[in-house]
């Protein structure tokens, strides 16, 4: 009896106990959600004759583009980093995507395909590697697309990723083109030789030289002061660099994205271009242009 009287006991003080948690919980102020964090840049238009790059800043220092052909308001993604901000977009300024161009395979940049194929199925996604998901356009080099007026040139660039493609776009109304380069070519620099080598980069730069000097080039990225940096310390008597670091710094002060900068410009400051030059090989020690980005390369690895 005694037995049964304590259990009986213990559970009355259990379930009083367990009541008084739960009310003690229910009473407790909500905590307010955690706020989203502030995009690390404000989402900005480059507009030229014929054509409308918006430039939307995507996690941490990425940038996904929307592109626009002016004539006819035909609309294409570069890259699917966060559709959130890229859905607003669209239903905010009315426009409807026909193509999803992607660069490489590494979430930050292909991580939207799957939702896009499904909110958007008419949407064609494009891109040239089997490693990403959803594609209905698997590309091949130098393949073409119209998209309204616009010309999207689709060019193999492996090296950051053996899948790599960048996309140089022409507009219908003889505007300057536009070069969207992923994770291979930045501001002041480029993308680790992650699945390449340094002959294959060196090969990419050559490339990319010969297409219009007034193309404006389009990174994946934000990260133009470490690549200025970086650059500084190699050729520190080159006022290309120092002013342009100074330039990068206060668009970063106020929020400003650094894309896009002029092919020709990158000829000045950006030391992947500049691997013949007598500078940049006297930094290194060497005057095989391809060892030469072999050495910036494994610096700039390392580099604080």
């Amino acid at each position: 009896m005694w037995s049964l009287f304590g259990r009986g006991f213990a559970h009355n003080i259990y379930s009083y106990v367990f009541r008084a948690r739960r009310l003690r919980a229910d009473n407790q102020p909500c905590k307010p959600p955690k706020a989203a964090p502030e995009p690390h840049s404000k989402i900005v238009d480059v507009c030229c004759e014929g054509m409308l790059v918006k430039i939307i800043p995507a996690r941490a220092n990425n940038y996904m583009y929307l592109i626009k052909d002016l004539p006819t308001g035909c609309t294409a993604a570069i890259d699917l980093s966060d559709n959130k901000i890229l859905f607003e977009i669209l239903k905010k300024e009315e426009l409807k995507l026909s193509y999803a161009f992607i660069t490489h395979h590494h979430e930050d940049h292909s991580g939207g395909t799957t939702e896009l194929a499904a909110a958007c199925p008419d949407v064609k996604i494009c891109a040239g590697d089997e490693r990403i998901k959803c594609v209905s356009n698997f590309l091949k080099n130098d393949d073409k697309f119209k998209v309204g007026e616009m010309t999207v040139n689709c060019m193999h660039t492996p090296c950051h990723t053996i899948g790599h493609y960048c996309y140089f776009v022409e507009c219908g109304a003889g505007g300057p083109p536009a070069l969207f380069t992923g994770d291979t070519i930045f501001q002041g620099g480029c993308g680790g030789f992650m699945e390449g080598s340094p002959e294959q980069m060196y090969a990419i730069v050559n490339r990319l030289m010969a297409l219009p000097k007034e193309s404006r080039v389009f990174g994946g990225h934000e990260n133009t002061i470490p690549n200025l940096r970086f650059a500084e310390t190699i050729e520190p008597e080159n006022s290309n660099i120092s002013s342009r670091l100074s330039w990068a710094k206060d668009q970063r002060e106020c929020k400003l994205p650094t894309p896009p900068s002029l092919l020709c410009e990158e000829k000045l400051w950006n030391p992947f271009f500049r691997v013949d030059h007598p500078d940049v090989q006297k930094y290194t020690g060497e005057t095989d242009p391809i060892y030469t980005m072999f050495c910036l390369r494994k610096q700039r690895d390392t580099f604080k």
